[in-house]
Parts: structure tokens; sequence; C-alpha cells
């Protein structure tokens, strides 16, 4: 990360704040990923192979004012072919908290996901790129759902505890409201997180049953070199439509301070269909060639049914490589 100091147009461009100078932040990164898969979904589009790169970069700034509180924002561009600035986010902080606009904290940031491998691949997914929306049944078991606010309040941190609220206001009916706890207490020379989100979107319409509702809940423990995640997180959508529960765990281990390993397990099951199952899990490693640059290997098992459908398995590996300034 190569820090940079502006001159007071900076914060005059992006907040109209008067003050002598900001402290500037340019990061980004660029991944290429080759996976690889076998399975027993016949396509007439798609082989057993494909290769995919990603890239991102972002400009941070931040600056104290006088009377102590601070103000931050971000814009950046994060795995979009457009070249647009896609992610943006405002805060001001002091000892109340932090007010958060955009992209920046809400309740989703204390969601769970237990997908600790580094790049888990599955095939499945290729017919569920976008976000939950419920008119998909494919809701991998490593994965939160938790959606994120516009603006939102992040609470300072009190002997531990700390919370989050935030909005959405999209100006039609599905405008998203979320909230999140933490709890974080020192176990045995390492230490225990317990965390807790929900969110809930209205329907698209004032008639519409189509709104979702989302939670995760989590523990998080860390001792020495290793951190064990355990979750459980839930989605669904309208009255009987959809309701899925996916129970999952995760494990990382530093090996060495260039290596480590990481394994996952989970499945997701549909309170409305009782016969739906996705099942998933995955182990890996990343490899720290150099500082900025890392390797790794991920390799996943998958099987899914749901009532209507043929059974489905398979297995995926994927190579990547993370470059990162």
């Amino acid at each position: 990360m190569r820090k940079v100091l502006l001159a007071t147009t900076a914060l005059v461009a992006m907040g109209g704040v008067s003050a002598a100078s900001a402290d500037v932040t340019i990061s980004g990164g660029f991944s290429l990923e080759y996976n690889s898969w076998s399975d027993n979904t016949a396509s007439t589009t798609t082989n057993d192979s494909s290769m995919v790169d990603y890239s991102s970069v972002y400009i941070n700034f931040s600056e104290t004012l006088d009377n102590g509180m601070s103000i931050a924002g971000f814009t950046g561009q994060d795995g979009t072919s457009s070249g647009a600035m896609d992610d943006i986010g405002g805060s001001v902080s002091g000892d109340f908290g932090t007010i958060g606009f955009g992209g920046s904290e809400s309740g989703d940031a204390f969601a769970t996901s237990t997908d600790v491998t580094a790049d888990e691949y599955n095939s499945v997914s290729l017919t569920d790129a976008t976000a939950y929306d419920g008119t998909n049944d494919i809701v991998l078991p490593g994965d939160e759902h938790v959606a994120g606010s516009t603006v939102s309040y992040l609470s300072p941190d009190i002997s531990g505890f700390q919370f989050a609220v935030g909005m959405t206001d999209t100006g039609a009916y599905s405008d998203t409201t979320s909230m999140g706890l933490k709890y974080v207490m020192a176990v045995a020379g390492g230490s225990m997180t317990l965390k807790y989100a929900q969110s809930d979107t209205g329907s698209t319409t004032s008639s519409a049953t189509d709104d979702v509702e989302a939670t995760s809940l989590g523990l998080v423990v860390a001792s020495g070199n290793a951190t064990l995640t355990l979750a459980q997180n839930t989605v669904g959508m309208g009255t009987g439509t959809t309701d899925y529960t996916s129970n999952s765990a995760g494990v990382t281990y530093k090996v060495s301070d260039t290596l480590t390993v990481q394994a996952y397990t989970g499945s997701t099951e549909d309170d409305i269909d009782a016969s739906y199952e996705h099942n998933d899990t995955g182990m890996g490693f990343t490899y720290t060639v150099a500082p900025g640059l890392t390797a790794s290997v991920t390799h996943n098992s998958w099987d899914r049914k749901a009532t209507g459908e043929t059974d489905e398995s398979g297995d995926n590996t994927a190579f990547a490589i993370d470059l990162s300034f």
C-alpha cells in the first residue's frame, strides 16, 4: 500500500471540509484463477474448465479534525470489466462511534461466513452468479446473505461489545433495515467472538410477497495459529416460497509465516421443500511467495437435490495467483 499526502483539495472535492491535509492511500490487486471441475450436470454451453481474472483499485482518504473527530471515505472499482467506480463510502467517527455512508460498516459487518478456503469454486454456482433473490434455489452452505445498508451507525467497543444498525431507502417498497451484534472475550490465551446479524428487505411492490429476510449467527474461536468458525445462516422469501437454513464450520491453521491451510464443510436445507439439501466440503492451502504475491489451491466436493429436479454432484479444483499492493 502506498501512502500519499495530498493538499486540501482532496477533502474539499469529497466533502467540502476545510482542513490542512488528508492522508490518502491507494491500494488494489489482481487475481488469475483457473478452475477445473467434474460433475453429472450435462451442458451444451460449458466444458469442464475455465479461467477468470479479477482486479480492484481503491482510493481511501482520512483526516482528523480539530475537534478530535475523524472523517474518512473511499471510492473504488472491484472486479468489474466496465472500469466504473462501483464501490463508494464515507464515515464520521468519534467517541460516540461511527456513522457510515455507502459501503461503510452496517449490520452485515457482523454476519459470519465459514467459506475460509482461498478460492472455493463450485460449478453449480455458474447458474447462480447473483445475490439471493428467491428465484434460484442454490444457496451455498458457507455463505451469508445479510444485506448491507446505505446509512449506518456502529457503536464504539464497550468492554468487548459492539452493535450496528443500518438502513437503505430505495424510493420503492424494497427498503432494507439491518442490525448486528458482536461480543469478543479472551479465552485461554486466545479469543472467542460471538456474532449475530439480520436484515429485512421489503417486497418489490405493495401487493407482492417477495420480501427477503436473512439472519446470521456465528462463533469464532482463535487460539495460537488456529481459528475455528461455526455459523448458522438463514435466508427466505415471502410466505411459503423458500426458507433456507445453512449450518457450517470452517478452520484455518497457519503452518508457518508463508503457509496457511484451510478446510470447511456445510449443509443447506429448505424448511419449505423437505427434500432439498445442498452439501459442500472444501480444503486448500495458501502460500505466500513474497509480500503482495500469493498462490493457492482449493478443492471442494458438493452434492445437491431438490423436489422435481435431478440429483447433482461434483468435484471442483481452483488454482489462483493473487497480487496486491
